[in-house]
């Protein structure tokens, strides 16, 4: 019976429809997780204010972050503005974008090989689960839109190559250029985009299209172009990330300045990559402390990812003219996945899933080619009709898996329970429980879980910063400045815990040293409202009313509807013995305020009221 025959478009579409099939079930998801940071409570998506949009830090500016990801941004603001901030209108576009990503993945390996080996690629990739924490949560998205930037660019510096026309050369070099800038201003992973071009030249050379020194003289524009972008991708984000390259610092067992140290303890995680490419069987909400434990010291497990890679180094490199795509996908798998393996530069993140999507691409090329060289080799006739049923059923095995998986991130409950299933033991295991205790009104419960948690991974700027507001909140000032004071010398950009920082030294009688950490701030962001407000209570705690009413007067010029700012002027008022000031502010904010917060207020009118106010 004649095969159907195939073409690079019947394989993308193909590919395009086997991931829709498999991340449909992900569009009833809600926001989990990151999704809650940086979509439902951010409010600078919320706005179509695109200025801001392309000049802010992907995180919440209070929360801290070196990450510039502006295409993410103006993406999800606009999402929440079609779906009026509706999750499904994410998760629907994470779909879309899924499909288009699997079917550049099929067309990608079509163009470079063969229409079969690119169904096969492609259908590996569109139904592999290690996806599934890529597509069925929203902040996942920046995944796919890099990718769709990156393999877009790879796909016309291909054809640039077959191109002889000079005015279509120039146009795909412009298309280059553009998918590039996207995947960049998506995810910064795609820095490595210029490996991935050299990847492509050995595949033309090898095949003795063109020689090396003709391949740099006519794809030069290329490399430069790419090297252009990536070094002013850097140094806007350098600019918008408040200078800095790797807020948070390393992950946990990682050393900052030692290659040798790093690639030392992700040996051992490198075991992991491969065992959720090839055998995704224990996929796993998170993977922090105690989990995935990190181990600097060379033993049995180090011998062994070590003696694995060699050899999977020798394998490739016998197989580079037998099976060039197998050659290929490795070097795509080694080149993308160099920024998350830690070794280079630090991520802050030994390992998660979504850190393999870009790099899968690689394994699904290489995975496929030894499938498809597999076939070549047996016999037609029955022997193969099996060999591709087999290798259907496995994928019809990992997409329903890949299905089933997307229900994790349905709602918080349904993730925070498979989190514990997944991790009893992590650190973030620890950390959820807390929290969960703290909701239900058990706060020794939830204390000691955090400070459990801590002890996992010391350096955590959330952790710390949760916990040292618990202290601060409470009125407990003294063990909340160690653990905020740490968690900003950790990500000296997180206001979130520098300001609570200030108002713990300033309540613990070190109000000089609160106005220090303010004024750093302010050289950092700029004199903004939140400063200034916390600016103005550590003044009122030094005893100087008359300067905290200056700050404060300024700040409700700015904004004269905010009840807690006219509040606090009205208690500077009161202690600088403008008791008319007071009361009339006072009056105001009961207008403005809640019924619950009048108390307080009325506090300060009465002060007044019964002479206790030095009124001038």
């Amino acid at each position: 019976m004649q095969e159907p025959a195939l073409s690079p478009l019947r394989v993308t579409v193909l590919a395009c429809v086997i991931a829709l099939i498999v991340t449909v079930p992900s569009i009833r998801n809600g926001y989990v997780f990151d999704d809650v940071g940086v979509i439902e409570e951010n409010e600078i998506v919320h706005h179509l204010d695109f200025g801001r949009l392309v000049t802010t830090p992907y995180w919440p500016p209070e929360r801290g972050s070196a990450m510039w990801r502006p295409v993410a941004l103006v993406a999800f603001a606009l999402q929440w503005a079609v779906g009026d901030g509706s999750p499904a209108v994410f998760h629907l576009t994470n779909t879309l974008l899924y499909a288009l990503v699997s079917g550049l993945v099929a067309l990608l390996v079509a163009q470079l090989f063969t229409a079969r080996l690119g169904l096969v690629a492609g259908a590996l990739f569109a139904v592999h689960p290690v996806h599934v924490e890529v597509t069925a949560n929203v902040v996942g998205q920046v995944e796919l839109w890099a990718a769709l930037g990156y393999l877009g660019g790879l796909l016309a510096a291909w054809h640039r190559m077959r191109a002889r026309d000079p005015g279509r050369r120039r146009m795909l070099l412009g298309l280059v250029v553009l998918c590039l800038a996207a995947g960049l201003a998506s995810k910064e992973h795609c820095v490595t985009f210029p490996g991935a071009v050299l990847v492509l030249w050995w595949l033309v050379w090898s095949r003795g299209d063109q020689t090396l020194a003709r391949l740099l003289q006519r794809e030069w524009p290329v490399l430069a172009a790419s090297a252009i972008l990536i070094i002013g991708y850097l140094a806007g984000r350098s600019h918008i990330a408040y200078g800095v390259v790797a807020t948070g610092g390393a992950a946990a067992g990682l050393d900052l300045g030692s290659p040798l140290s790093r690639a030392l303890v992700m040996l051992p995680v490198s075991l992991k990559w491969l065992e959720l490419l090839f055998i995704p069987i224990r996929l796993s909400a998170d993977y922090s402390l105690r989990h995935l434990v990190p181990n600097p010291v060379f033993g049995p497990v180090h011998a062994t990812a070590l003696i694995i890679w060699i050899l999977f180094f020798y394998l490739v490199w016998r197989a580079r003219n037998s099976i060039p795509a197998l050659a290929c996908g490795a070097a795509l798998f080694l080149v993308t996945i160099s920024v998350v393996s830690n070794i280079v530069v630090p991520i802050g993140v030994l390992l998660a899933e979504r850190l393999l999507f870009l790099p899968s691409v690689g394994w699904a090329l290489a995975t496929g080619a030894l499938v498809v060289a597999f076939g070549r080799r047996v016999s037609p006739g029955r022997a193969r009709r099996i060999l591709w049923l087999g290798a259907t059923l496995v994928a019809i095995v990992l997409g329903v898996k890949s299905a089933t998986r997307t229900l994790v991130w349905h709602d918080k409950q349904i993730f925070f329970t498979q989190l514990l299933r997944d991790a009893p033991e992590s650190f973030r295991a620890h950390w959820v429980i807390g929290d969960m205790a703290f909701e239900r009104g058990d706060s020794v419960l939830g204390e000691r879980e955090l400070r459990i948690a801590l002890q996992l991974d010391p350096d955590h700027p959330y952790l710390l910063e949760e916990l040292g507001l618990l202290y601060e909140t409470t009125g407990r000032y003294e063990p909340a400045i160690p653990l905020l004071a740490h968690a900003v010398a950790v990500d000296s950009n997180r206001l979130s815990s520098a300001l609570p920082l200030a108002r713990a030294l300033a309540h613990s009688g070190r109000a000089t040293e609160a106005l220090a950490v303010l004024d750093a701030l302010s050289r950092l962001h700029g004199e903004t409202k939140g400063i200034a407000l916390v600016r103005g209570e550590v003044l009122l705690l030094q005893g100087d009313p008359e300067a905290a009413l200056r700050v404060l007067g300024d700040l409700l010029q700015q904004d004269p509807g905010v009840w807690t700012v006219r509040g606090m002027v009205a208690e500077a008022a009161a202690r600088a013995g403008r008791c008319e000031m007071a009361l009339a502010q006072v009056d105001t904010a009961l207008q403005l305020a809640p019924a619950d917060a009048h108390e307080g207020l009325l506090v300060i009118r009465d002060w007044v009221a019964n002479g206790n106010a030095p009124c001038k």
